[in-house]
Formats: structure tokens, sequence, C-alpha cells
């Protein structure tokens, strides 16, 4: 049986990277969540949710999934296929919390990473 030479070896090797590099980029460049900042309107009990996530296929490279638990309890698991094009973004949800509460957020890239957060809720604003 007859082996590849050295140089045919190599060359296989470069065309397979090169193959994979430019037919999976989002993997190549999946990455958590670069900024994560939460809000909580307590007067209007909303959550509005702030993602710093850039990527350059939204529909294949994103985030797709956001938790949020209200002192541990889950009350948000709200599951995405895409992300907005504009980068940062900004979810919204409605739930009711009291001061003091502890609102955990968690933003989930649908390749690599995560991000969480924890927000205490202060008394409203006068």
């Amino acid at each position: 049986m007859k082996s590849i030479p050295n140089t045919k070896k190599i060359l296989l090797f470069i065309s397979l990277g090169l193959f994979f590099i430019f037919s999976c980029p989002s993997i190549i460049l999946a990455h958590p969540p670069k900024g994560l900042t939460a809000e909580y309107d307590i007067a209007n009990q909303r959550l509005t949710v702030r993602i710093d996530h850039g990527s350059f296929a939204p529909s294949m490279h994103y985030i797709n999934k956001v938790e949020v638990k209200n002192n541990t309890q889950a009350v948000i698991n709200q599951t995405y296929k895409s992300q907005p094009d504009k980068n940062p973004f900004e979810y919204t949800y409605e739930i009711p919390a009291k001061v003091g509460d502890v609102l955990e957020i968690t933003a989930s890239c649908n390749f690599y990473g995560s991000k969480t957060i924890s927000i205490t809720i202060g008394k409203p604003a006068k």
C-alpha cells in the first residue's frame, strides 16, 4: 500500500481546516454575552434586560435563552431562535417583585457560554 507524501498530508490538513473555518464561522466565533445589565421598574413590575452579544449571523449565533429567578425561584425561562440585529439589545419581562427581592438573570449563547447577574429590588423613586 502506498503512503501519502508528507506535503500532501499537510495540504489535506490545511484544506480541511480552512473548510471548517469557512463553513462554520459562527461556531468558531461563538462567545458568551459580553455584557449583561438589568433594571427593574417597581411601579410597573417590569424588568428590562440589556444584552451585549455581537454576532455576524444573529439567526445562527445568538442568545437562545434568558432565565430569571426571583429569590431562587424560576419565574422566566424564555427561549429564542435568533437575536435582534442591533447590538446591544433589550428584552422586557413583566415580573411581580417587591423591595428586597433578588432577581438573578442569566443570558445564554446557543453555541457557547452564558453570563449571570443579580439585582436587588430597591425602593421606588418618589
